[in-house]
Protein backbone atom coordinates (compact mmCIF):
# COMPACT_ATOMS: atom_id res chain seq x y z
CA UNK A 1 0.00 0.00 0.00
CA UNK A 2 1.39 3.46 -1.05
CA UNK A 3 0.61 7.03 0.58
CA UNK A 4 -0.08 9.56 -2.05
CA UNK A 5 -1.87 13.30 -1.47
CA UNK A 6 -4.66 15.31 -2.45
CA UNK A 7 -2.69 16.92 -5.47
CA UNK A 8 -1.59 13.66 -6.47
CA UNK A 9 -4.64 12.15 -6.38
CA UNK A 10 -6.49 15.25 -8.45
CA UNK A 11 -3.67 15.33 -10.96
CA UNK A 12 -4.02 11.70 -11.86
CA UNK A 13 -7.54 12.02 -12.08
CA UNK A 14 -6.90 15.45 -14.96
CA UNK A 15 -4.87 13.26 -16.29
CA UNK A 16 -7.16 10.42 -16.95
CA UNK A 17 -9.74 12.56 -18.14
CA UNK A 18 -9.86 11.12 -21.04
CA UNK A 19 -11.09 7.33 -19.78
CA UNK A 20 -13.72 8.65 -17.76
CA UNK A 21 -15.41 10.58 -20.44
CA UNK A 22 -15.24 7.27 -22.43
CA UNK A 23 -16.75 5.10 -19.75
CA UNK A 24 -19.16 7.59 -19.07
CA UNK A 25 -20.35 7.65 -22.74
CA UNK A 26 -19.92 3.96 -22.58
CA UNK A 27 -22.08 3.77 -19.39
CA UNK A 28 -24.85 6.39 -21.41
CA UNK A 29 -25.29 3.91 -24.37
CA UNK A 30 -25.97 1.00 -22.18
CA UNK A 31 -28.29 3.24 -20.49
CA UNK A 32 -30.11 4.04 -23.80
CA UNK A 33 -30.22 0.02 -24.52
CA UNK A 34 -32.02 -0.63 -20.94
CA UNK A 35 -34.37 2.18 -21.00
CA UNK A 36 -35.45 1.32 -24.27
CA UNK A 37 -35.51 -2.19 -23.75
CA UNK A 38 -37.98 -2.45 -20.50
CA UNK A 39 -41.74 -2.06 -21.59
CA UNK A 40 -43.35 1.11 -20.36
CA UNK A 41 -46.01 0.44 -17.69
CA UNK A 42 -48.66 2.75 -17.12
CA UNK A 43 -50.06 3.70 -13.65
CA UNK A 44 -53.31 4.44 -12.96
CA UNK A 45 -54.84 5.01 -9.63
CA UNK A 46 -57.87 5.64 -7.62
CA UNK A 47 -58.39 7.39 -3.98
CA UNK A 48 -61.24 6.45 -1.54
CA UNK A 49 -62.83 7.08 1.57
CA UNK A 50 -65.09 4.91 3.93
CA UNK A 51 -67.19 5.86 6.26
CA UNK A 52 -69.01 3.35 8.44
CA UNK A 53 -72.42 4.18 9.74
CA UNK A 54 -74.24 3.74 13.38
CA UNK A 55 -72.25 2.18 15.88
CA UNK A 56 -68.98 1.04 13.22
CA UNK A 57 -68.26 4.56 13.89
CA UNK A 58 -66.95 4.44 17.56
CA UNK A 59 -64.15 7.48 17.30
CA UNK A 60 -67.05 10.14 17.06
CA UNK A 61 -66.12 13.31 16.82
CA UNK A 62 -63.10 12.36 18.61
CA UNK A 63 -61.38 10.85 15.57
CA UNK A 64 -59.27 14.08 14.52
CA UNK A 65 -58.54 14.94 17.72
CA UNK A 66 -57.15 11.40 18.52
CA UNK A 67 -55.36 11.70 15.03
CA UNK A 68 -53.68 14.89 16.06
CA UNK A 69 -51.91 12.86 19.58
CA UNK A 70 -51.15 9.54 17.32
CA UNK A 71 -54.27 7.70 18.46
CA UNK A 72 -55.98 6.00 15.89
CA UNK A 73 -60.16 5.11 16.83
CA UNK A 74 -61.25 4.14 13.45
CA UNK A 75 -61.24 0.52 14.28
CA UNK A 76 -64.00 -0.06 12.52
CA UNK A 77 -66.40 -2.11 14.93
CA UNK A 78 -64.58 -5.13 13.74
CA UNK A 79 -60.79 -7.09 13.61
CA UNK A 80 -60.76 -5.78 9.62
CA UNK A 81 -59.75 -2.37 10.23
CA UNK A 82 -58.61 -0.17 7.49
CA UNK A 83 -54.77 -0.47 8.01
CA UNK A 84 -54.94 -4.39 7.47
CA UNK A 85 -57.35 -3.69 3.97
CA UNK A 86 -53.53 -4.02 2.09
CA UNK A 87 -53.20 -7.46 3.55
CA UNK A 88 -56.60 -7.95 1.94
CA UNK A 89 -56.07 -7.11 -1.37
CA UNK A 90 -52.48 -9.14 -1.50
CA UNK A 91 -54.90 -11.97 -0.27
CA UNK A 92 -54.70 -15.30 -2.37
CA UNK A 93 -58.61 -15.25 -2.26
CA UNK A 94 -59.13 -11.45 -2.99
CA UNK A 95 -56.47 -11.93 -5.95
CA UNK A 96 -58.16 -15.05 -7.65
CA UNK A 97 -61.44 -13.32 -7.87
CA UNK A 98 -59.03 -10.46 -9.43
CA UNK A 99 -57.82 -13.14 -12.09
CA UNK A 100 -61.27 -13.47 -14.08
CA UNK A 101 -61.73 -9.50 -14.53
CA UNK A 102 -61.90 -9.10 -18.20
CA UNK A 103 -59.69 -6.42 -19.93
CA UNK A 104 -59.03 -5.34 -22.87
CA UNK A 105 -56.24 -2.88 -24.44
CA UNK A 106 -56.42 0.45 -25.68
CA UNK A 107 -56.01 -0.65 -29.30
CA UNK A 108 -58.50 -3.57 -29.18
CA UNK A 109 -56.32 -6.49 -30.08
CA UNK A 110 -56.75 -8.20 -26.93
CA UNK A 111 -59.85 -8.84 -24.84
CA UNK A 112 -59.36 -11.97 -22.25
CA UNK A 113 -59.41 -12.29 -18.20
CA UNK A 114 -56.43 -10.62 -16.45
CA UNK A 115 -54.80 -13.81 -15.64
CA UNK A 116 -54.51 -14.81 -19.22
CA UNK A 117 -53.16 -11.10 -19.91
CA UNK A 118 -50.40 -11.70 -17.49
CA UNK A 119 -49.46 -14.57 -18.15
CA UNK A 120 -49.87 -14.77 -21.93
CA UNK A 121 -50.01 -10.92 -23.48
CA UNK A 122 -47.05 -8.61 -21.38
CA UNK A 123 -43.20 -8.50 -22.64
CA UNK A 124 -40.43 -8.92 -20.57
CA UNK A 125 -36.88 -7.34 -21.25
CA UNK A 126 -34.52 -9.34 -23.30
CA UNK A 127 -32.20 -10.29 -20.85
CA UNK A 128 -35.26 -11.89 -18.42
CA UNK A 129 -35.76 -13.47 -21.56
CA UNK A 130 -32.10 -15.06 -21.64
CA UNK A 131 -32.73 -15.89 -18.27
CA UNK A 132 -35.98 -17.75 -18.73
CA UNK A 133 -34.11 -19.71 -21.55
CA UNK A 134 -31.63 -20.77 -18.94
CA UNK A 135 -34.23 -21.94 -16.79
CA UNK A 136 -35.75 -23.75 -19.68
CA UNK A 137 -32.39 -25.99 -19.53
CA UNK A 138 -31.54 -26.58 -16.31
CA UNK A 139 -35.83 -27.39 -15.62
CA UNK A 140 -34.95 -30.01 -18.97
CA UNK A 141 -31.82 -31.41 -16.99
CA UNK A 142 -33.72 -31.43 -13.65
CA UNK A 143 -37.25 -31.73 -13.79
CA UNK A 144 -38.90 -29.80 -11.06
CA UNK A 145 -42.01 -31.66 -9.40
CA UNK A 146 -45.05 -30.06 -9.39
CA UNK A 147 -47.09 -31.79 -6.82
CA UNK A 148 -50.18 -29.54 -7.19
CA UNK A 149 -50.31 -29.51 -11.03
CA UNK A 150 -53.34 -31.60 -10.85
CA UNK A 151 -55.05 -29.89 -8.10
CA UNK A 152 -54.68 -26.28 -9.36
CA UNK A 153 -58.27 -26.03 -10.94
CA UNK A 154 -62.08 -25.81 -9.48
CA UNK A 155 -64.60 -27.29 -11.00
CA UNK A 156 -65.73 -24.16 -12.69
CA UNK A 157 -62.65 -22.86 -14.25
CA UNK A 158 -61.11 -20.79 -11.27
CA UNK A 159 -57.64 -21.15 -9.54
CA UNK A 160 -57.66 -22.68 -6.18
CA UNK A 161 -56.11 -20.33 -4.00
CA UNK A 162 -55.70 -23.35 -1.43
CA UNK A 163 -53.75 -25.43 -3.85
CA UNK A 164 -52.15 -23.79 -7.08
CA UNK A 165 -48.59 -24.77 -9.40
CA UNK A 166 -46.19 -22.67 -9.53
CA UNK A 167 -47.02 -21.40 -12.48
CA UNK A 168 -49.95 -20.09 -11.43
CA UNK A 169 -48.00 -18.74 -7.69
CA UNK A 170 -45.75 -16.63 -9.77
CA UNK A 171 -48.43 -15.40 -11.87
CA UNK A 172 -50.42 -13.93 -8.36
CA UNK A 173 -47.09 -13.03 -7.17
CA UNK A 174 -46.73 -10.85 -10.18
CA UNK A 175 -50.14 -9.15 -9.52
CA UNK A 176 -49.26 -8.61 -5.96
CA UNK A 177 -46.26 -6.64 -7.64
CA UNK A 178 -48.38 -4.37 -9.87
CA UNK A 179 -51.40 -3.62 -7.49
CA UNK A 180 -51.05 -1.65 -4.27
CA UNK A 181 -52.56 -0.44 -1.60
CA UNK A 182 -51.96 2.26 0.85
CA UNK A 183 -53.90 3.54 3.88
CA UNK A 184 -53.52 7.41 5.32
CA UNK A 185 -53.00 6.64 9.32
CA UNK A 186 -54.60 10.35 9.61
CA UNK A 187 -57.29 10.26 7.18
CA UNK A 188 -57.98 6.66 6.62
CA UNK A 189 -57.96 7.11 3.21
CA UNK A 190 -57.81 4.36 0.84
CA UNK A 191 -54.87 4.35 -2.36
CA UNK A 192 -55.56 1.94 -4.81
CA UNK A 193 -53.42 1.87 -7.92
CA UNK A 194 -52.13 -0.79 -10.70
CA UNK A 195 -49.59 -0.99 -12.70
CA UNK A 196 -49.98 -2.23 -16.95
CA UNK A 197 -48.77 -2.09 -19.92
CA UNK A 198 -51.77 -0.94 -21.33
CA UNK A 199 -52.99 2.04 -19.96
CA UNK A 200 -56.73 0.96 -20.24
CA UNK A 201 -55.98 -2.72 -18.64
CA UNK A 202 -54.22 -0.21 -15.89
CA UNK A 203 -57.62 1.78 -15.37
CA UNK A 204 -60.08 -1.12 -15.67
CA UNK A 205 -58.12 -3.10 -12.65
CA UNK A 206 -57.83 -0.43 -10.62
CA UNK A 207 -61.53 -0.06 -10.85
CA UNK A 208 -62.06 -3.55 -10.50
CA UNK A 209 -59.77 -3.51 -7.38
CA UNK A 210 -62.19 -0.59 -6.04
CA UNK A 211 -65.34 -2.30 -6.51
CA UNK A 212 -64.44 -5.39 -5.06
CA UNK A 213 -62.81 -4.19 -2.11
CA UNK A 214 -65.85 -2.37 -1.35
CA UNK A 215 -68.11 -5.38 -1.69
CA UNK A 216 -65.41 -7.55 0.63
CA UNK A 217 -65.76 -4.41 3.26
CA UNK A 218 -69.75 -4.27 3.06
CA UNK A 219 -69.65 -7.87 3.24
CA UNK A 220 -67.69 -7.84 6.17
CA UNK A 221 -69.06 -5.29 8.30
CA UNK A 222 -72.91 -6.77 7.51
CA UNK A 223 -72.21 -10.23 7.87
CA UNK A 224 -73.72 -10.63 11.12
CA UNK A 225 -76.42 -8.28 10.47
CA UNK A 226 -77.84 -10.10 6.97
CA UNK A 227 -77.23 -13.72 9.23
CA UNK A 228 -80.48 -11.80 11.55
CA UNK A 229 -82.00 -10.81 8.61
CA UNK A 230 -82.00 -13.95 6.95
CA UNK A 231 -83.19 -15.57 9.85
CA UNK A 232 -86.09 -13.02 11.25
CA UNK A 233 -87.11 -13.87 7.27
CA UNK A 234 -87.22 -17.32 7.87
CA UNK A 235 -89.52 -16.99 11.08
CA UNK A 236 -91.50 -14.41 9.08
CA UNK A 237 -92.27 -17.10 6.14
CA UNK A 238 -93.56 -19.44 8.93
CA UNK A 239 -95.59 -17.35 10.86
CA UNK A 240 -96.95 -16.28 7.39
CA UNK A 241 -97.52 -20.04 7.08
CA UNK A 242 -99.08 -19.90 10.55
CA UNK A 243 -101.33 -17.09 9.83
CA UNK A 244 -102.64 -17.93 6.47
CA UNK A 245 -103.71 -22.05 7.76
CA UNK A 246 -105.39 -20.57 10.80
CA UNK A 247 -107.43 -17.89 8.75
CA UNK A 248 -108.47 -20.60 6.20
CA UNK A 249 -109.31 -22.54 9.34
CA UNK A 250 -111.16 -20.40 10.78
CA UNK A 251 -112.91 -18.85 7.35
CA UNK A 252 -114.21 -22.59 6.93
CA UNK A 253 -115.52 -23.20 10.43
CA UNK A 254 -117.74 -20.08 9.69
CA UNK A 255 -118.52 -21.04 6.14
CA UNK A 256 -119.84 -24.65 7.46
CA UNK A 257 -121.34 -23.32 10.45
CA UNK A 258 -123.72 -20.37 9.60
CA UNK A 259 -126.53 -19.53 11.35
CA UNK A 260 -125.84 -22.08 14.01
CA UNK A 261 -126.74 -20.90 17.61
CA UNK A 262 -125.09 -23.48 19.46
CA UNK A 263 -122.76 -22.71 22.25
CA UNK A 264 -120.44 -25.89 21.48
CA UNK A 265 -120.31 -24.44 17.77
CA UNK A 266 -120.00 -20.50 19.44
CA UNK A 267 -117.38 -21.71 21.32
CA UNK A 268 -115.70 -23.57 18.94
CA UNK A 269 -115.55 -20.48 16.70
CA UNK A 270 -113.98 -17.84 19.62
CA UNK A 271 -111.25 -20.66 20.03
CA UNK A 272 -110.41 -19.94 16.34
CA UNK A 273 -110.63 -16.26 16.58
CA UNK A 274 -108.40 -16.27 19.16
CA UNK A 275 -105.91 -18.41 18.13
CA UNK A 276 -106.00 -16.39 14.44
CA UNK A 277 -105.22 -13.51 16.50
CA UNK A 278 -102.62 -14.99 17.97
CA UNK A 279 -101.07 -16.16 14.85
CA UNK A 280 -101.64 -12.73 13.42
CA UNK A 281 -100.13 -10.83 16.12
CA UNK A 282 -97.01 -12.81 15.77
CA UNK A 283 -96.88 -12.66 12.42
CA UNK A 284 -96.72 -8.88 12.62
CA UNK A 285 -93.94 -9.08 15.19
CA UNK A 286 -92.23 -11.12 12.65
CA UNK A 287 -92.61 -8.51 9.68
CA UNK A 288 -91.55 -5.85 11.96
CA UNK A 289 -88.09 -7.76 13.23
CA UNK A 290 -88.10 -8.13 9.41
CA UNK A 291 -88.18 -4.54 8.99
CA UNK A 292 -85.84 -3.51 11.82
CA UNK A 293 -83.06 -6.07 10.76
CA UNK A 294 -83.57 -4.75 7.15
CA UNK A 295 -82.39 -1.42 8.97
CA UNK A 296 -79.92 -2.74 10.75
CA UNK A 297 -78.08 -4.30 7.26
CA UNK A 298 -78.33 -0.36 6.09
CA UNK A 299 -77.12 1.19 9.29
CA UNK A 300 -73.92 -1.08 9.00
CA UNK A 301 -73.35 -0.75 5.73
CA UNK A 302 -70.69 1.22 4.92
CA UNK A 303 -70.51 5.13 2.71
CA UNK A 304 -67.80 4.87 0.29
CA UNK A 305 -66.78 8.45 -1.25
CA UNK A 306 -64.75 8.29 -4.56
CA UNK A 307 -61.99 10.70 -3.57
CA UNK A 308 -60.67 10.68 -7.02
CA UNK A 309 -62.31 7.92 -9.89
CA UNK A 310 -60.01 6.24 -12.38
CA UNK A 311 -59.13 7.47 -15.52
CA UNK A 312 -56.95 6.37 -18.82
CA UNK A 313 -53.62 7.09 -18.14
CA UNK A 314 -52.04 9.52 -20.86
CA UNK A 315 -48.15 8.93 -20.00
CA UNK A 316 -46.23 5.82 -19.00
CA UNK A 317 -45.43 5.77 -15.67
CA UNK A 318 -42.26 3.80 -15.91
CA UNK A 319 -39.48 3.19 -17.06
CA UNK A 320 -37.50 6.76 -15.83
CA UNK A 321 -35.18 6.70 -18.91
CA UNK A 322 -33.50 10.24 -17.97
CA UNK A 323 -33.21 8.28 -14.31
CA UNK A 324 -31.69 4.93 -15.51
CA UNK A 325 -29.33 7.92 -17.79
CA UNK A 326 -28.01 9.74 -14.71
CA UNK A 327 -27.73 6.75 -12.67
CA UNK A 328 -25.35 4.73 -15.03
CA UNK A 329 -23.47 8.18 -15.64
CA UNK A 330 -22.91 8.78 -12.52
CA UNK A 331 -22.10 5.34 -11.37
CA UNK A 332 -19.59 5.13 -14.54
CA UNK A 333 -18.02 8.18 -13.04
CA UNK A 334 -18.05 7.48 -9.48
CA UNK A 335 -16.70 3.77 -10.39
CA UNK A 336 -13.82 5.43 -12.42
CA UNK A 337 -12.67 7.58 -9.38
CA UNK A 338 -12.81 4.89 -7.18
CA UNK A 339 -10.61 2.53 -9.63
CA UNK A 340 -8.07 5.30 -10.00
CA UNK A 341 -8.06 5.32 -6.03
CA UNK A 342 -7.40 1.36 -5.71
CA UNK A 343 -4.44 2.27 -8.53
CA UNK A 344 -3.06 4.84 -6.15
CA UNK A 345 -3.37 3.20 -3.09
CA UNK A 346 -2.26 -0.47 -4.17
CA UNK A 347 -0.17 0.16 -7.36
CA UNK A 348 3.26 2.50 -7.88
CA UNK A 349 2.94 6.43 -8.90
CA UNK A 350 4.64 8.50 -10.72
Amino acid sequence: MYEFDLKTFVRIIVKSKKWIIINCCIAMGLAIVVAFSIPKEYSASVSLASELQGEENIAGGLGSLASMAGINFNSGGGAIVPILYPDVVYSNKFLVRLSDVRVKSLQGDIDTDYFSYLKSHTRNPWWTQMFGWVDKVKNVIFPPEDIMENFTVLGNGKINPFCMSAEDAGVLERMRFLISCQVDDETQVITLRVRAQDPLVAATMVDSVCAHLQDFITEYHTSKARVDLDYYRKLEMDARKKYLHAQKEYADFCDTHKGTILQTYISEQESLENELQLVYTAYSQMKQQVQMAEAKVQERTPAFTEIEGASVPIMADSPKKLFILLAFVFLSFVGTIAWLYVRLLFFRHE
